[in-house]
């Protein structure tokens, strides 16, 4: 005998086993391109998700911004239509407070007051997923941000939709509802520069036009006193009517004396009597016309520089009438034009993790490596072909 002799079926089972074997390795070295290329890095992307990859918290919220016409006509006619509760969005002014929310403006006021930097290096989360820096550039924080925090506009109804990933319920809910709170403030803040700009101009002109009124009124109060006359012009027309009362009884008097003359003597008691009278309203009226239209303070010449003021007066505040209206009128256009921010949903705080979402994301690995493989076997086929 040489040798041991082994039973045939042990040598049958051993030889089946390194058939397996063999034909296993050759498959994986006929399809080695497809294992690198597809099969590992997709394993490796199951085993990142599923072993490695921290849960993530979602808040939502979603709001409107509005400006008041639109409001009003929205509420009168929407009722009436059955329009939906963004009709009346303004989308330049959507697109404004989504650009906001999204800038370096908003991160820098997140990272002062609410440590923002902190909030995205939380211990649970992981490696990949958490911010690398301590102590990051803006640009670089605003980048990580801007993946994790995110204001999507619905264009058929105006509704804007605010989602917010962290590694912590808590972070995520506070995160979204400071983001709606700044979002109001500066729609505020737009609302006071547009009040501000369009209503600043007519409130200087009317300042100005009450600030000449009040001049000129107190150019005819000095002048009142000056002349101890109230009202000039009520004084000049008492003077016309007494001087047109005196020279009625002058007429009078005279046409008597006159009649007497041709009946009794010049000498008599009784003429004598009428010509005095009649001298005394002459030199009455004279005295009265020389106050109305004399050379000195007459009546004519204060009333002429009364009446002057008076008109300056009248002028004044017919344009002071002029600026309160036009005044008025921008405030009510400003009131008009003024933006809302109305919250349609508020931040939910998360319960469960729904991020990352593992086997979809692993399916997509799966998917976009498989797509690639294939377009580079198709292509490197067809170089194949046309080289034989």
């Amino acid at each position: 005998m040489h040798g041991i002799v082994r039973p045939k079926a042990l040598v049958g089972e051993r030889r089946s086993h390194g058939g397996t074997f063999a034909r296993l390795l050759g498959l994986a070295r006929a399809n080695r391109a497809f294992i690198l290329i597809v099969l590992l890095p997709t394993l490796i992307a199951a085993a990142y998700y599923e072993l490695f990859a921290a849960n993530q918290y979602e808040s939502n919220a979603d709001f409107i911004v509005r400006r008041a016409d639109s409001m009003a006509a929205s509420s009168n006619m929407g009722q009436l239509l059955g329009f939906n509760i963004g009709s009346g969005a303004t989308g330049a002014d959507a697109v404004l407070v989504q650009q906001y929310l999204l800038s370096h403006a908003t991160v820098g006021e997140l990272a002062a007051k609410d440590d923002l930097v902190g909030v995205f290096r939380r211990p649970e989360a992981d490696w990949f997923s958490r911010l690398w820096f301590a102590d990051p550039e803006p640009e670089r924080l605003l980048a990580y941000y801007r993946r994790h925090v995110d204001v999507e506009a619905d264009d058929s109804s105006g509704i804007l939709h605010l989602t917010v990933h962290s590694f912590r319920p808590q972070d995520s809910y506070h995160i979204a509802l400071q983001l709606l709170e700044m979002g109001e403030r500066q729609i505020n803040a737009i609302n006071e520069r547009t009040y501000r700009d369009n209503v600043a101009s007519s409130l200087r002109e009317m300042a100005q036009t009450r600030q000449q009124l009040a001049e000129i009124q107190t150019k005819l109060t000095a002048y009142r006193r000056a002349h101890q006359d109230v009202d000039p012009e009520s004084t000049g027309k008492a003077q016309l009517t007494l001087v047109t009362g005196l020279t009625g009884n002058l007429i009078e008097a005279r046409a008597r004396l006159r009649a007497m003359g041709g009946v009794i003597s010049h000498d008599s008691p009784q003429y004598r009597a009428m010509e005095r009278q009649v001298r005394s309203m002459e030199e009455q009226l004279a005295g009265q016309s020389d106050k109305i239209a004399g050379p000195n303070q007459s009546v004519a010449n204060r009333l002429s520089e009364y009446e002057q003021l008076v008109i300056q007066r009248d002028e004044i505040a017919k344009v002071y009438a002029e600026t309160a209206v036009r005044s008025q009128a921008a405030q009510a256009e400003a009131r008009r034009q003024q933006l809302y921010l109305i919250r349609v949903v508020n931040p939910n705080m998360p319960v469960k993790s729904e991020f990352p979402q593992r086997w979809q994301m692993i399916v997509s690995v799966f998917a976009g490596l498989f797509l690639a493989y294939a377009i580079g076997w198709l292509l490197w086929a067809g170089v194949k072909e046309h080289s034989m």
